[in-house]
């Protein structure tokens, strides 16, 4: 995803999750945009980590460039592990379905 650089990383950031969101609600999980990031809920999880309310797994996803791939934008869990580069969402999908688990 090139985008003009006049862009500021914000937008880029926000954009980037925006299409991520929109995948994973397609993959029936549960979104919320705050600043800065966005929380996804599995909420029939049944994943070994679960946070909040019972039986509701999730997590707050960023997104920005990462300093160890040449500033290309990453996602990233709320403890900042690396998920996925932004570009390859169907591999964020694959690693969030890992820890968050599946809807069913």
């Amino acid at each position: 995803m090139n985008v003009p650089e006049h862009e500021s990383p914000a937008v880029e950031s926000y954009v980037r999750l925006k299409a991520l969101g929109m995948h994973l609600m397609a993959h029936g999980f549960t979104v919320q945009y705050v600043a800065g990031g966005l929380v996804v809920r599995n909420m029939t999880s049944t994943a070994r980590s679960v946070c909040g309310v019972a039986g509701v797994s999730g997590d707050t996803i960023t997104c920005r460039p990462h300093e160890r791939d040449e500033g290309r934008y990453w996602y990233f869990t709320s403890w900042q592990q690396p998920i996925a580069e932004s570009e390859r969402i169907a591999d964020a999908l694959v690693m969030i379905k890992g820890y968050l688990g599946a809807p069913e």
